[in-house]
C-alpha cells in the first residue's frame, strides 16, 4: 500500500543501499547470499510495481552482500555479476556492463541530473582481498572523477550514492584509502548535490570535502537509517525533497520510522513521521551552508545537540553523550579526513 503522504504523487527515484545479506552467525555459502540478493531485488520489483512501474529504483552492494563475509576484490567478482543480472531491470545496460565489471555504476536520471552509484565495500576495513598500500584499486576513484568531469561539461549536477561512507566512523573503511577516496571529489562539490549512504544504521549526517573557514568545496553527505534493528534502534527510511528541478538542491528531508514495541503488541506495523530536518533543526533548507551552520551549532546549543543525537535510533531509546561523546559526535560530522578528525578531537 502507497503511503499516504504520497497520495496522488510519485519519487523521482528510489535508493536501496545495500546490505541484502543477513548477519548469520551460522551456515553462509554463494548460494546463500545469490538467494538473499533475489529476495531482495524481488521486493524491489514489487515497489516500483506499487509505484506503476514508474519509478526507477537503483540498487547498491553492501558488505554483507558476499561469501566469504566483507571480501570484495576491485573487479571481476561474482557478487557483482549476480547484481548485474537481477538488477539488469532496473538499469540502463551502459550501467549494467560496469556494475558486472566493478560494482558500481552511472546514469542519468533526469535532464540536468546524474547519479553515480559507487563500491566502497572494496574500501571496507574488514575486506582483506584488496591491500592497503593501493590507491585507487580497480581505478573506480579515477572512473568517478572522469563521471563527475563529464556531468560538468554537460552542465549536470550529481548525486552520488554507495554504501559505507567515508571518514572515522564506528565501521569504517581502511583509513589508508579515506583521503584517496576523498581527493576525488576535490574541486567536484559544487555539482555534487549529495550523497546518500548506509552502512551505519544511524540517522545523521556528514560533510565530505574541506569545512575549513571560508571553504565552499564540500557537500552534504545524507546517512539514513535502516529497516532492520541493530544497534537497537527501531526500523525507518528517509524522503527527500528537493528545491526544484533545476538545481536539485536538497531542501529537506523527513523520517518515517516504525515504533517495534508498540507495533509488535498491536500485531500491526504503523509508519509514523518521527521528523522533519527543516521543523527538528531551525533550518531554511539543508543546503551545505546551512548544514554546516547547523554542525556548529550542536557544539554549544544543547537542546538542538539532544535533538539530533536522539534521532540517531529512530525513536528508540538513546543513552546520554558526555562532552567527550558530543566532541566527537561533531567532529566526525566536520571531518571526514582522518587527519583533521584527529585534530578534533585531540
Amino acid at each position: 500500500m502507497k503511503p499516504k503522504e504520497l497520495s496522488g504523487k510519485n519519487p523521482l527515484f528510489i535508493l536501496w543501499t545495500g546490505d541484502a545479506g543477513a548477519r548469520r552467525f551460522g551456515k553462509f555459502s554463494e548460494e546463500i547470499i545469490e538467494w538473499e540478493m533475489n529476495n531482495i531485488t524481488t521486493e524491489l520489483a514489487s515497489l516500483k510495481k506499487l509505484f506503476g512501474g514508474k519509478v526507477p529504483i537503483y540498487p547498491v552492494i553492501g558488505n554483507h552482500d558476499s561469501y566469504p563475509q566483507h571480501q570484495f576484490p576491485a573487479k571481476n567478482y561474482w557478487v557483482y555479476e549476480v547484481a548485474a543480472r537481477l538488477w539488469k531491470q532496473f538499469l540502463p545496460e551502459d550501467a549494467v556492463t560496469t556494475l558486472k565489471e566493478g560494482g558500481y555504476y552511472a546514469l542519468t536520471i533526469t535532464k540536468g541530473l546524474r547519479l553515480i552509484v559507487l563500491n566502497t565495500v572494496i574500501y571496507y576495513h574488514q575486506n582483506e582481498k584488496i591491500p592497503t598500500t593501493e590507491k585507487d584499486p580497480g581505478g573506480q576513484i579515477a572512473w568517478m572523477r572522469k563521471e563527475l568531469a563529464e556531468a560538468e561539461k554537460n552542465g549536470q549536477v550529481v548525486y552520488i550514492a554507495s554504501h559505507i561512507p567515508p571518514g572515522s566512523t564506528s565501521d569504517p573503511m581502511h583509513t589508508e584509502f579515506v583521503k584517496p577516496f576523498l581527493d576525488g571529489m576535490k574541486g567536484y562539490h559544487h555539482i555534487i548535490r549529495g550523497s546518500f549512504w548506509g552502512h551505519l544504521h544511524k540517522d545523521t549526517w556528514q560533510l565530505l570535502g574541506d569545512t575549513s573557514s571560508g571553504s565552499t568545496d564540500y557537500h552534504v553527505a545524507h546517512l539514513a537509517s535502516t529497516l532492520g534493528t541493530k544497534t537497537g534502534k527501531n526500523p525507518s527510511f528517509r524522503r527527500y525533497i528537493f528545491d526544484d528541478s533545476k538545481t536539485f538542491q536538497i531542501d529537506d528531508w523527513t523520517t518515517f520510522y516504525m515504533d517495534l514495541p508498540a507495533d509488535n503488541k498491536a500485531k500491526k506495523i504503523t509508519w509514523k513521521e518521527l521528523y522533519s530536518a527543516k521543523s527538528a533543526f531551525g533550518i531554511s533548507n539543508a543546503s551545505p551552508s546551512q548544514m554546516h551552520s547547523l554542525t556548529t551549532k550542536l557544539k554549544t546549543d544543547n537542546a538542538l545537540f539532544e535533538k539530533a543525537y536522539k534521532h540517531q535510533t529512530a525513536g528508540a531509546p538513546r543513552g546520554s553523550c558526555n562532552a567527550a561523546c558530543r566532541k566527537e559526535y561533531v567532529c566526525l560530522i566536520f571531518h571526514a579526513y582522518p587527519t583533521e578528525y584527529k585534530k578534533c578531537i585531540a
